[in-house]
């Protein structure tokens, strides 16, 4: 069985799969975010493992118009609790470091230590283990990366400083995808994910959400996304609880598409519990 993640082995993509999947699988690292999705749509892997949205920085955008534009489905999720290290070469000191590679969401979990440095150039790059990479392959000896601990130890790199985030209860939701639906069969601790949109008229919004509130369905989110090519219209993704094959969940999203113009059921699934990485060699 085959899992794409997004980034170099040791991101906290790859991670949080192997939290959910095991280490004995085989996982396949793609380049951005698109490429996972097109793995799993074209059938190179079976699953593919995205990050949505974490507890400081919020939502991935653009994952969630993943979602929107692809066919896929979630099957899972997990809460990875994340840590963030000073990653650099051996032998260099943190007075030399004059550079910071990181991918922009793990620059931003930690603002509040890279504040203390104002004079470093902070420098975004797609995935936090390929910082570590890029670190190690050109021998650069005034740069460092934030990356998990599982990268240093892959990379045989000397970790500078621990735990740099901002809040150290820092998660990040992982989705997993597959080509069809999971068939889930029981009643609890599930929970349904669903993108709409509304109808012009007043109070839709309001009316949309109504339909769970009647049948008390509880919410778990709601997030909205402008509806790609019709200007200033939005799509709301939706995550409540509850099994899309129960009666009311059924009656509730019956009930919603009579004021929607798009609806589209993105999957149920067993409500992610948080795991800590466990880091070890290869």
């Amino acid at each position: 069985m085959s899992i794409a993640f997004q980034g170099e082995p040791g991101a906290y993509s790859e991670l949080a799969a192997k939290e959910f999947y095991g280490a004995k699988k085989k996982y396949i690292p793609m380049t951005e975010f698109p490429d996972v999705y097109a793995a799993v749509s074209s059938g190179k892997t079976k699953y593919g493992i995205l990050p949505i949205e974490n507890s400081m920085a919020g939502s991935i955008h653009q994952n969630y118009d993943l979602l929107m534009e692809g066919d896929l489905y979630i099957v899972g999720e997990i809460y990875l609790s994340v840590s963030h290290y000073l990653i650099a070469n051996q032998g260099v000191s943190r007075r030399k470091v004059k550079r910071v590679f990181s991918h922009p969401q793990a620059l931003a979990q930690c603002k509040k230590y890279l504040r203390k440095y104002p004079k470093l150039e902070i420098i975004p790059v797609s995935n936090t283990a390929g910082a570590v990479r890029k670190i190690k392959d050109e021998h650069l000896d005034d740069a460092a990366a934030i990356a998990s601990m599982q990268a240093a130890i892959d990379y045989n790199m000397l970790v500078l400083a621990e735990e740099i985030e901002d809040i150290h209860n820092n998660r990040t939701r992982f989705i997993l995808l597959a080509r069809k639906p999971l068939r889930v069969r029981s009643k609890k601790g599930i929970k349904s994910s669903i993108v709409f949109a509304t109808k012009n008229i007043p109070g839709a919004l309001f009316k949309a959400l109504s339909v769970f509130a009647l049948r008390d369905i509880d919410l778990y989110k709601i997030e909205s996304r402008p509806f790609s090519g019709r200007h200033f219209e939005y799509m709301f993704y939706l995550d409540f609880a509850g099994n899309i094959s129960d009666i009311v969940s059924q009656n509730a999203v019956n009930h919603l598409q009579e004021i929607t113009t798009y609806y589209r059921f993105l999957g149920s699934y067993q409500v992610g519990c948080v795991v800590h990485p466990a880091y070890k060699s290869r």
